[in-house]
């Protein structure tokens, strides 16, 4: 029994000896959670007040800077804006009605005429585009290319004047 005596007494010891090791470890740890707070609280501290100081510095620059600039601004001629240009009458001949001759002439046959009847919103939508078209010289009014011959600018007149549009 000699040997359960002494086993007894050492894990006694061990149990001691533990809880001993586990208090300290308890106020060591205490201590360094409370250390690291106070660390904490002093980096955040300074952190805020290097934070003010950088915002005071950039406020005082950029106040600076837009005066700068204001007077700079002022300094520059201001450049007059273009007339916008004239869209240009559409000639007499064009408002009149056309003859069957003029409209032979220019290749409004029956068969044209129904098919531009035909033509809704979806024949437009469904038409392939290239992505890009490519940027051209053609001198423009507003958005629209001004880049149809006379021959061609008649052709479409007459065809919308020919072709009564469904609405």
């Amino acid at each position: 029994m000699d040997l359960w005596e002494r086993a007894r007494a050492f894990a006694g010891e061990a149990a001691k000896r533990s809880q001993e090791l586990s208090a300290e470890a308890a106020k060591r740890s205490s201590a360094l959670v409370s250390e690291t707070a106070k660390k904490s609280k002093e980096i955040f501290s300074e952190t805020a007040s290097k934070s003010r100081e950088i915002a005071a510095e950039a406020t005082k620059q950029a106040d600076l800077l837009a005066g700068q600039i204001k007077h700079l601004a002022s300094d520059l001629p201001v450049p007059s804006i273009p007339p916008i240009p004239a869209i240009p009458p559409i000639p007499a001949a064009a408002s009149s009605v056309p003859d069957a001759a003029e409209l032979e002439c220019y290749g409004i046959t029956d068969d044209l005429r129904e098919f531009v009847k035909g033509m809704t919103i979806n024949t437009f939508r469904d038409f392939p585009l290239q992505d890009e078209p490519e940027v051209s010289d053609v001198p423009t009014v507003s958005n629209v290319r001004q880049d149809l011959n006379e021959w061609q600018a008649r052709h479409g007149t007459l065809v919308l004047s020919a072709v009564k549009i469904k609405q």
